[in-house]
């Protein structure tokens, strides 16, 4: 049985337990207003950032993924045109996509540079000299229409021949207009010029 002083003792002993765990908790939580976060976003807080320390220094990344887009801007000085392309990468990290990026256009032979970025969106840039690839010249040769990729001065590919195209069959317009060669600037155009070509 526990005497009298002995019983003060274990009193103060739980008192001074209590205390310093009260203490404990402030620490805590002063600790997360210096994160700027509130205690019920400490989760969220978690699962968004890993802490890797290193003796005294604390750095924080970021892993939250997004879906992010990828643009392409080709801007041609020859026909003053630019050309947009874009693709999703989905449920990544911009520093991934631009890691994953870098090892792609130094694959193909690519001379992008960053226009812009965000935590959804990076947008590449590059200049380039020539005509885009929506220029094209229409031609008779060798009784077959021939159709270039036009580049830029004296600069063309093929880009189609139209073999099944019976030339006595055409309206006196196209047939002159394929003999002295037509320009057209868009593919939109020239699908619709095919088409009358070939009906």
């Amino acid at each position: 049985m526990m005497n009298f002083k002995n019983k003060i003792l274990y009193c103060l002993a739980l008192v001074l337990l209590l205390f310093l765990g009260i203490g404990f908790g402030y620490v805590k939580t002063v600790s997360f207003d210096k994160l700027e976060i509130d205690n019920t976003s400490v989760l969220d807080f978690a699962k968004n950032y890993s802490v890797a320390r290193n003796s005294d220094l604390v750095v924080t990344a970021s892993t939250k993924t997004y879906d992010i887009t990828v643009v392409y801007e080709d801007n041609y000085t020859v026909c003053k045109e630019d050309v947009t392309k874009s693709k999703v990468e989905y449920g990544t990290t911009i520093d991934k996509v631009k890691a994953d990026e870098k090892k792609y256009q130094e694959k193909k032979g690519l001379e992008y540079n960053i226009k812009s970025e965000s935590e959804n969106k990076i947008v590449y840039s590059r200049t380039l000299s020539g005509n885009c690839p929506n220029h094209f010249k229409i031609i008779l040769e060798d009784n077959k229409i021939n159709i270039y990729s036009i580049q830029g001065e004296n600069k063309n590919t093929l880009y189609m021949t139209l073999d099944d195209v019976n030339i006595d069959n055409l309206r006196d317009e196209l047939k002159k207009m394929v003999k002295k060669g037509t320009y057209i600037n868009s593919r939109e155009e020239l699908n619709s010029f095919i088409e009358d070509l070939e009906s």
